[in-house]
């Protein structure tokens, strides 16, 4: 083969086309791989909401690993009556499920955990767990620091 037909005009067509078709794939490779990773990231931040532990009858731990007391109300301490029923009531509720926080006065409390007004989305109906609580008479109002509980009122 002479070096003029190497290069004759379709050879360099066909070459051409080559080219284009490689940085063709190696672009929408890396844009599925981005897209993917940006999926990735929206479906973790969604699951730092998840419920993953019930501690008590207003207490549970995130996929985060953020504890989450709720404000307003109290339930019964272990080995006090009524608390298997408040611990396996908001453990029906919301265990394995993705939960929407609210913040009032107070962000921590002496131990640490966050104090919040929960919801969570059933039937397209958002609920208020804390209130919820409260009328199925699994735990009692109680108002702690400069929280208002303006929400359960």
């Amino acid at each position: 083969m002479k070096k003029s037909e190497v290069f004759d005009s379709g050879n360099l067509w066909i070459l051409a086309i080559l080219i284009i078709t490689f940085f063709i794939v190696i672009f929408l490779y890396s844009f599925q791989s981005q897209s993917a990773r940006i999926k990735n990231e929206s479906e973790n931040k969604l699951n730092e909401n998840q419920v993953t532990k019930i501690i008590d009858g207003d207490t549970f731990e995130l996929a985060s690993g953020e504890i989450v007391r709720l404000l307003c109300i109290d339930t019964p301490e272990e080995g006090k009556q009524g608390y298997e029923e408040a611990k396996t009531f908001l453990e029906n509720l919301i265990l394995n499920k993705q939960v929407r926080l609210e913040r009032e006065i107070s962000d921590k409390d002496k131990y640490n955990r966050s104090l919040r007004y929960a919801y969570i989305k059933i039937n397209d109906q958002e609920i208020q767990i804390n209130k919820e609580i409260l009328d199925k008479n699994y735990g009692t109002y109680f108002q702690y620091g400069n929280d208002t509980c303006e929400k359960l009122k």
